[in-house]
């Protein structure tokens, strides 16, 4: 039996929906026991001469002066050594205790988190691993345009949508019966509050959509992508990620929950290029199997996440007082920038602007009048306002990201918007 048949067979067995769900390239990869491998098992060795980066010799980094000069405060190991391909240890296990901390739990069905390249990265991996000509990626629509890239660009995948809205609230019977279509295996991709509508559902929502993906018969990988966990401005809407509650419910038999999340937007460190994959496994054997996947692929593409993003992200997050009260403050000012986007969106005349439901993250869609095309808005804007807008042409709106806007031009920019498309 081959190594990575004998990591399918323990998925088989202690995971079955994922392994159902593995693409040919997932079920082929295993981590070779080379450099990487090898220098692991030496660390922390009195004499280390395994891998290929200058060092004093006893463990710490030589890095050039001028460097090494620009960060004073980091950690010299972590930010000028090699990082393990999965990430700092530390690192991950602040960053799980962090998403449990979120989510007001002290423990919960996940994998140690494994570092990516970003959360674009996470849901590349998630791709490799599990989309085929076989799989269907169900989003809803809108969505972020990058899922269809992302999921079908190298993998030969079908993309499957229903519409993200049933009047003001979460299209749940729409997810419903694309779910009841499905032949085959299936990504389901979440994202709460979402881009580009800027919604988070209720809490008796979130319920619903739980229930309703747990009663699936798969098999399924469900990915929940994080990137806005947490930013909500309104009471009564879920603050805390869905995973949770699906990794509680799902039948591993059926399906798996993914968490993609990173500090791009948790941390506001929007260069970091640090994002993290959990999985709803409880098995350590299956977490293992996982890991040693993960390792693969990322081994033979990127290499491991960088070093000097991970001792920053460190000094944050050994300090999580601290962080969540700076947090608090960033979330202060974008919930200013939401309530005079609300307002200014109340007070439009031209009776062609159709706000669609947002309460989170940092968008908000403008519906457009029918026979209005929201490209040539988009264009107008540009040529005769100077105010550039996102053209979302699948639901006939446009995207206001009034993350980048202060709250004093908020109604600039939305008078622009109605005096154009009153005059079209």
């Amino acid at each position: 039996m081959s190594p990575a048949e004998a990591l399918n067979r323990v998925l088989a067995d202690k995971a079955p929906a994922l392994a159902a769900c593995l693409s040919p390239l997932g079920r082929a990869v295993v981590f070779p026991k080379g450099i990487p491998f090898q220098a692991d098992q030496a660390r922390g060795k009195r004499l280390n001469g395994t891998i290929g980066q200058v060092t004093d010799g006893a463990g710490n980094p030589m890095p050039l002066p001028i460097l090494a000069e620009t960060v004073p405060g980091l950690d010299p190991k972590v930010t000028f050594l090699y990082s393990p391909q999965p990430g700092h240890k530390e690192v991950r296990d602040l960053w799980r205790a962090r998403q449990l901390h979120l989510a007001g739990r002290t423990s919960g069905k996940a994998t140690v988190p494994f570092a990516t390249h970003g959360l674009s990265h996470g849901l590349g991996l998630v791709a490799d691993l599990f989309a085929d000509a076989d799989t269907t990626i169900v989003v809803p629509s809108p969505s972020w345009e990058n899922y269809e890239l992302v999921f079908t660009m190298r993998t030969g995948a079908k993309v499957v949508t229903y519409p993200f809205f049933d009047g003001d609230r979460f299209n749940l019977d729409g997810l419903g019966a694309v779910l009841d279509g499905l032949t085959g295996k299936a990504i389901v991709v979440l994202n709460f509050p979402s881009n580009p509508t800027g919604y988070a559902p209720t809490e008796a929502e979130a319920a619903a959509i739980t229930a309703r993906l747990a009663a699936h018969a798969g098999p399924a990988v469900i990915v929940v992508d994080d990137a806005y966990q947490g930013v909500v401005h309104e009471p009564g809407r879920l603050t805390a990620s869905l995973y949770w509650q699906l990794a509680d419910a799902l039948d591993p038999a059926r399906a798996v929950a993914i968490k993609v999340d990173g500090a791009t937007k948790e941390l506001m460190f929007f260069p970091s290029r640090m994002g993290f994959l959990m999985a709803s496994l409880d098995d350590a054997e299956a977490e293992a199997a996982w890991l040693s996947k993960l390792n693969c692929i990322v081994r033979g593409t990127v290499g491991g996440p960088p070093g000097p993003s991970q001792a920053m992200m460190l000094a944050a997050l050994r300090d999580p007082a601290r962080t969540d009260a700076e947090f608090g403050v960033a979330m202060t000012e974008l919930t200013a920038r939401y309530r005079a986007l609300q307002d200014a969106l109340a007070g439009c005349t031209s009776g062609r602007l159709f706000p669609r439901p947002f309460n989170g993250a940092f968008f908000a869609l403008v519906g457009l009048a029918d026979g209005i095309d929201p490209e040539v808005v988009r264009q107008r804007l540009l040529a005769e306002r100077s105010v550039g807008l996102i053209a979302i042409p699948e639901d006939n709106a446009l995207r206001i990201a009034y993350c980048s806007t202060r709250a004093e031009d908020v109604a600039e920019i939305v008078r622009h918007l109605d005096e154009v498309v009153a005059s079209m």
